[in-house]
């Protein structure tokens, strides 16, 4: 369920069309606080536009707070978070951005 209140969050927080947010945290624990949950994630790097070919993604969004940057949409997903928790999700989140640690990745949240 998205309440107004996530709606709120999201139209002020977000940075691109899709649901990505500097503090993913926040959103998360005001989400799930308002009844709402993760349903997929899909992962984007952070990288500057010029090392875009070291990047594991490709094509994306422009950053709109630094035009060097980007957003490069990845292949790495999960689609089975509907019934996790909040802790859950957040171990996974947790866990992939360990497994790249010379990548800032970011997920974009698809959301319930």
């Amino acid at each position: 369920m998205i309440t107004n209140k996530v709606l709120k969050y999201i139209e002020e927080h977000k940075l691109c069309s899709d649901y990505l947010f500097d503090d993913w945290s926040e959103f998360l624990e005001l989400l799930y606080e308002q009844g709402g949950c993760v349903e997929s994630i899909l992962w984007f790097e952070h990288v500057l536009i010029t090392e875009q070919e070291k990047s594991l993604g490709g094509g994306g969004y422009i950053d709109k707070n630094n035009a060097e940057y980007m957003y490069a949409e990845t292949y790495i997903c999960n689609n089975d978070l509907k019934n996790k928790t909040l802790d859950e999700v957040n171990e996974y989140i947790r866990s992939v951005v360990s497994a790249y640690p010379n990548h800032k990745l970011i997920p974009s949240f698809d959301i319930v």
